[in-house]
């Protein structure tokens, strides 16, 4: 396949944190290591060099395709229809990666790692589509797959790359009276000096890939978002505490608790959200005998990789 050129177009930055760039990143570079060529482009006001290697920065409103590609992904929540059908029309394969049915999308490939994807959104098919969708499909980031696990009595905390509802202060004030390693990523140096205030606190201020796989992987519990630092938790069958910062999330969110890939969930639409996480830490550590389902099995690259060359043959 070292003949087939293949186009991500993906999202991120202060108030989109870095799900997109993650999950996109990872599809990215499992073509990559395919044999494929891979132009990879970032709509973000942050910059992710240090960390994410050969991207072009770019803008939607600026969208335009100026060189031929035979793949095309696109994962976003701002991108609109008209930039959709440019994608769909100017390539031999799109592939939309999608979360809650966003858009009725053009002709191509619809990938939906959700766990109950076919169920929730996609159970009645259109033959104008072909349909990637549960956790078979979830793209787990090479890394994750080659960590080794030692556990300890810690909690991880991670909000999203950006922590874009500015919870981090407001969980380890709650949990200060909780007798337990609490390790938390911010990547806000604001509040980094306010963190480090706290007993038992480690803060992990953008730390490398090394650091944050080593501290997430021997984790003994864990509190995260409703983003990919989820499902990477539960890959590493890490009972963890997920938080729905809306509304919308709380579908998803839902989905973790069914399939047992977490161990509870928290709204802070609640007025007694704080008091909730309490609570749940409190009994996790007390029990300490949550079992986290292995339906994460580490192929999802794999799984896209080889359904998408086979349409493009």
């Amino acid at each position: 396949m070292n003949d087939t050129h293949i186009a991500f177009f993906s999202e991120a930055g202060h108030s989109r944190g870095m799900g997109h760039l993650v999950r996109s990143f990872a599809i990215s570079e499992k073509f990559k290591s395919l044999g494929a060529k891979i132009s990879f482009f970032l709509d973000s006001n942050i910059f992710f060099d240090s960390k994410f290697k050969e991207i072009t920065y770019f803008d939607w409103g600026k969208f335009d395709l100026s060189d031929d590609y035979d793949i095309i992904f696109i994962d976003s929540y701002e991108a609109d229809m008209s930039i959709y059908q440019k994608i769909a029309n100017a390539c031999k394969i799109a592939v939309y990666v999608d979360d809650f049915k966003r858009l009725n999308y053009p002709k191509g490939v619809i990938l939906n790692f959700a766990p109950d994807a076919d169920e929730l959104f996609y159970k009645d098919k259109e033959e104008k589509y072909c349909y990637l969708l549960g956790l078979e499909y979830l793209p787990i980031r090479g890394e994750f797959l080659n960590a080794k696990i030692a556990k300890k009595e810690q909690i991880f905390i991670m909000l999203g790359g950006n922590d874009v509802a500015n919870l981090s202060l407001d969980i380890i004030d709650t949990l200060k009276d909780v007798e337990i390693k609490k390790i938390i990523v911010s990547n806000d140096l604001s509040i980094v000096k306010s963190l480090k205030k706290y007993q038992d606190v480690e803060v992990l201020h953008k730390p490398s890939d090394t650091q944050l796989i080593k501290s997430m992987a021997s984790s003994s519990m864990a509190i995260s978002t409703a983003s990919m630092s989820a499902y990477e938790l539960a890959y590493f069958k890490i009972p963890t505490i997920i938080i729905a910062v809306s509304k919308n999330q709380e579908v998803g969110v839902s989905q973790f608790i069914n399939h047992n890939l977490a161990s509870g969930l928290i709204s802070i639409e609640s007025d007694t959200w704080k008091n909730d996480i309490k609570n749940k830490i409190k009994l996790m550590l007390r029990q300490n005998n949550y079992h986290i389902d292995n339906a994460i099995d580490g192929n999802g690259t794999n799984n896209i990789a080889s359904a998408v060359f086979k349409l493009i043959q």
